[in-house]
């Protein structure tokens, strides 16, 4: 007895040394992390001229916190690009299955006349199913041999090696605007103001928290968020979806100006920040080991012009860098 346990211990040994080990990149099902972003964007400079003289001092900041949940492992990318390989597999199942579902056609054929005689008599189509089996199981046997090998190609699976990980509940996030304008202009209608010039002062204010869509409140339980990511295991990247303020950010803009065409007040306005077209592109980062833990940080150029809808006002030209900082911590 004891001889046999020792004999089942060392198989039992064996056979677990023999298991691949598990990925490090891949966590079990269900594993939470956190991921918070922080967006950037600082511009300061003058635009100056004969006549004209503008000054500009700009800082946007927008930080999202989303909750990511691991899925269960997968053998194919959802995010990743397939390789080649994986694409030559995945056309040699489809082949297989094909040639398996061609050869067992005509018994395929054979088994719906027979549900067509008996209709709903279950009686008479399993004593039909029992006949036509005992009458034909030298043809039968020999499909079933024919087909095996195409139904193991089908059937075969390759490692578990991209794991998803999907928002879960809605992103929080805070924001903060701070900025100030000064424009200095020659116009034929400041030539009573001191220096023949007219000075216009732009101050614009915000902070808070990020708004939720409308159709939510705060004690909804609902996903909000698009923000998602792969992991390859085996290439040892990660491609990561950031999240983004889902609403726009409210600010007061307070307007100072001896220009007779200029009113003087506050306003309150809006902007979306970070512009979509700059951050909504997957990125691709190398990763080795559980992505907890991990942090990053991007740096895109942002090119100011007179026409350019990203600018909070369309005379600024501010040429600035919106940079973007992430990390993940355990959920």
């Amino acid at each position: 007895m004891l001889q046999s346990l020792r004999t089942a211990l060392l198989v039992a040994s064996c056979a677990l040394a023999a298991l691949p080990a598990l990925s490090q990149e891949i966590v079990p099902a269900g594993t939470k992390a956190v991921l918070t972003v922080e967006y950037e964007y600082v511009s300061a400079g003058e635009r100056k001229d004969k006549y004209d003289t503008n000054t500009w001092s700009i800082r946007r900041v927008a930080t999202v916190t989303a909750t990511l949940k691991a899925e269960k492992p997968m053998t194919m990318p959802a995010l990743h690009k397939m390789e080649q390989a994986q694409v030559a597999d995945l056309e040699n199942k489809q082949a297989a299955a094909t040639r398996a579902a061609g050869a067992m056609q005509p018994m395929m054929n054979d088994v719906m006349a027979l549900m067509a005689k008996c209709g709903e008599d279950e009686a008479c189509l399993e004593r039909e199913v029992a006949a036509y089996g005992m009458g034909n199981s030298e043809e039968i046997n020999k499909t079933r041999g024919q087909v095996a090998p195409d139904f193991a190609t089908a059937a075969q699976q390759g490692p578990n090696r991209y794991q998803m990980w999907g928002a879960t509940g809605r992103q929080t996030g805070t924001y903060e605007i701070a900025e100030k304008f000064k424009y200095i202009d020659a116009d034929p209608i400041c030539m009573s103001r001191p220096g023949q010039r007219c000075t216009t002062t732009v101050e614009r204010i915000g902070k808070g928290q990020i708004p939720l869509p409308p159709d939510m409140k705060p004690t909804d339980k609902r996903v909000a968020g698009a923000s998602m990511l792969e992991v390859d295991s085996a290439g040892k990247t990660l491609i990561l979806q950031l999240p983004v303020p889902m609403m726009v950010l409210a600010f007061d803009e307070q307007t100072i100006s001896d220009d007779p065409e200029t009113t003087n007040g506050t306003e309150k306005k809006q902007i979306s920040f970070p512009p979509y077209k700059d951050v909504t592109k997957p990125i691709t980062l190398p990763l080795t080991g559980s992505l907890i833990g991990k942090s990053g940080r991007e740096t895109i150029k942002v090119k100011g012009s007179s026409n350019d809808s990203r600018t909070l006002d369309p005379t600024a030209g501010e040429d600035g860098e919106l940079v973007i900082r992430w990390s993940f911590k355990a959920g």
